[in-house]
């Protein structure tokens, strides 16, 4: 393996792994990650090295949109380039093992496109015998202000946790609850107005749950106690519990149906290469 090569595939699984750049492995994290670089490149040499490898081509235009995607994640190109040049890898470099990267995905798409259809009768017994995984909850689209109980911090005693909610509460009647929420709240969400999104009661403290039921659109809880602390939610919109029809579902199911073919003869495929490689050393 040349010294390029695995420091891209150091970098890339490092990332991956541990969402860390290699320098800050531990040395445990290191020795994983050495493995998984080594059965990569083991795994992409058996690949390139295949005859099916002959009846894919990348282009120049390909390995470009692929170099250029990989410099958007950068704040400017300057940064980029400092990013390679921290990894000890050039742009040409860089460029031709993305051209390995890409070639070997192609590869991978051609011994995996004789997929079988699914069968709908199949599916629909799948569908009735899973209904769970077609089924939803009740939810809510929703926001919250959180005063954490925390008896580390004097701000945050129980007592004192308390009457912050309440004036939090108050102030509702006059300040939009988002400007309060970026304002007050000790949830993550208060970088968003407090925003939390789509919410599923199973999901939900069983005391929060409770109340979203007796809300209007766009009205403010009464103060809700859980073990996090105190709690102010406002509902934006609501879905009642349901289960999709066979109708609905029979699209995903086709789609993890091609999913779970695309992989398992993919890996079938990659076994048995890798079986013939270790027989003709």
């Amino acid at each position: 393996m040349e010294a390029y090569q695995r420091n891209y595939l150091t970098a890339k699984i490092a990332t991956d792994m541990y969402k860390l750049n290699p320098e800050w492995l531990s040395s445990m994290q290191r020795v994983k990650v050495d493995e998984q670089v080594e059965r990569l490149f083991r795994v992409q040499k058996a690949i390139l090295g295949s005859s099916e490898a002959n009846f894919v081509t990348v282009s120049a235009q390909d390995i470009q949109t692929a170099f250029d995607k990989l410099a958007e994640g950068y704040q400017s190109y300057n940064e980029f380039k400092a990013a390679m040049q921290g990894q000890h890898l050039t742009e040409g470099q860089l460029k031709q093992v993305l051209s390995e990267e890409l070639k070997c995905e192609k590869v991978m798409d051609l011994v995996s496109q004789d997929i079988p259809e699914l069968d709908q009768a199949t599916a629909l017994e799948y569908f009735n015998t899973h209904l769970q995984e077609f089924s939803r909850s009740n939810v809510w689209e929703m926001s919250q202000i959180l005063i954490t109980v925390n008896d580390e911090f004097s701000e945050n005693h129980r007592d004192e946790a308390w009457r912050r909610i309440h004036d939090v509460k108050k102030q509702c009647d006059f300040t939009a609850f988002g400007t309060l929420a970026m304002k007050y709240s000790e949830c993550p969400s208060a970088m968003s107005n407090g925003y939390l999104g789509w919410c599923e009661e199973t999901k939900l403290y069983p005391q929060i749950a409770a109340c979203l039921f007796e809300l209007k659109h766009g009205e403010v809880s009464e103060v809700i106690e859980t073990d996090l602390g105190f709690h102010l939610v406002r509902v934006h919109q609501y879905k009642g519990a349901r289960t999709a029809t066979f109708e609905e579902a029979y699209p995903f199911l086709q789609r993890k149906h091609e999913q779970r073919a695309r992989a398992f003869l993919q890996k079938q495929w990659i076994s048995q290469l890798l079986h013939s490689a270790s027989l003709c050393r």
